[in-house]
């Protein structure tokens, strides 16, 4: 059966204007929701709305430029059209933020059932159930009794009626209790609400780092860089058009023999692949596969690499074309054997960063040609390193008497 979500997004804020458009990790709320959703493999995605605002249009808008289908529906009859009778709909509250692991944790079951949270551990925000639960926002309900509730809803709330007919008909209960493993969803009535949990969204916001430049060097820059770009119109897809322009920008200053200011572009490229992934991370926009620059600008690095070369070649031979062509021949077959496998002391091989970085000591000395045969060194061991143990060979089984 198809997923379908609906989300509620009329209701008003303590502090002013509707809370789906308070601000969490500077984005309106609502676009979380039909991330979320979307995550979870809910289409359509339905958001039921009173009354449009000027800021609930923008979010709108803003997802629909991303090539996010949302479809919007001012009554409960246009909701209740926009879903087919079979389908499984999850429903969202007004002004939940719930982690990804809950989401997946309920749609994953049979049949329809409601999350819940020990009456004890909230307050009024959460819809009371009975005299020990309180509905945590998200319960999963089928086309059918939408399309029921909507023809007889007259003037109750959607939202509240949809809980109440899915408790009577016997919907099963998940109860979630805040525990480490287990996060709280939060309904947020106010932008106070948020200022905490936008903290732990941008303290976790994070991406696996599988180089030492990004873990010690750069990772301090990526999460300073993404908190300031966090509110802006920045998005992952600029800032890594970004890095593949300082990369060709680098290539043409080395062509011209400004081998300084070729460096300096190179450097200033390093942290913006990795503040673009954070920051996808951080609005839920990171890609299923690998993203568009993870895959160009390795080759343009490649190419950057021998524009420097042969920029050399003139007043230091042309072995520095070979020392790189050796750099950039090592790096892909690493890069090969280490794919897929666990490769001890990873976070040590090269890379086009790190190298990136080895290369400025050289620089600011002028000894280019030395920082060539070291990163032609480095290459090659890591290489040597990796394919080792990639292809060791188990230990033997035991012999059984």
């Amino acid at each position: 059966m198809t997923l379908a979500a609906l989300i509620s997004a009329y209701h008003e804020a303590d502090d002013g204007g509707l809370r789906a458009t308070l601000q969490v990790a500077g984005r309106s709320l609502v676009e979380r929701q039909v991330r979320l959703a979307l995550a979870a493999g809910a289409e359509p995605v339905v958001v039921v709305v009173e009354r449009v605002t000027a800021a609930l249009s923008a979010a709108l808008d803003g997802l629909r430029a991303e090539g996010v289908a949302v479809v919007l529906a001012r009554s409960a009859e246009e909701a209740g059209e926009a879903v087919h009778s079979s389908d499984r709909v999850l429903l969202v509250g007004d002004g939940l933020v719930a982690p990804e692991a809950v989401i997946a944790r309920l749609v994953a079951l049979d049949g329809p059932a409601i999350l819940v949270v020990p009456d004890l551990r909230v307050d009024d925000r959460y819809e009371r159930i009975d005299a020990q639960s309180r509905w945590a926002g998200l319960a999963l309900i089928d086309g059918e009794m939408l399309k029921q509730t909507a023809s007889m809803l007259r003037d109750w709330d959607l939202q509240s009626t949809l809980l109440r007919r899915a408790v009577q008909a016997g919907a099963r209960q998940i109860s979630v209790r805040g525990e480490a493993e287990d996060e709280l969803p939060l309904v947020a009535e106010t932008s106070e609400d948020l200022v905490e949990l936008e903290e732990r969204i941008v303290a976790g916001a994070h991406v696996r780092r599988s180089d030492w430049v990004s873990r010690y060097l750069l990772g301090p820059v990526e999460r300073l860089a993404t908190q300031a770009l966090m509110p802006t119109a920045a998005t992952p897809t600029a800032l890594g058009l970004g890095a593949a322009l300082l990369m060709a920008l680098a290539g043409l200053a080395f062509a011209k023999q400004w081998l300084g200011l070729g460096l300096a572009f190179l450097l200033l490229s390093t942290p913006l692949d990795g503040i673009a992934e954070r920051l996808g991370s951080l609005r839920l926009q990171g890609a299923k596969g690998p993203s568009w620059w993870g895959v160009l600008i390795p080759a343009i690095s490649a190419c950057v690499l021998l524009v420097l070369a042969h920029a050399l070649a003139d007043s230091r031979g042309w072995g520095c074309v070979a020392l790189a062509g050796t750099v950039i021949a090592f790096t892909v077959a690493l890069r090969i054997e280490a794919e897929g496998r666990e490769v001890p002391g990873r976070l040590w091989l090269a890379e086009r960063k790190g190298m990136t970085w080895l290369m400025l000591p050289f620089a600011i000395f002028n000894l280019w040609g030395s920082g060539l045969t070291l990163l032609a060194i480095y290459a090659g061991a890591s290489f040597f390193w990796a394919q080792r143990h990639a292809h060791a060979l188990a230990p033997p089984a035991p012999v059984q008497d």
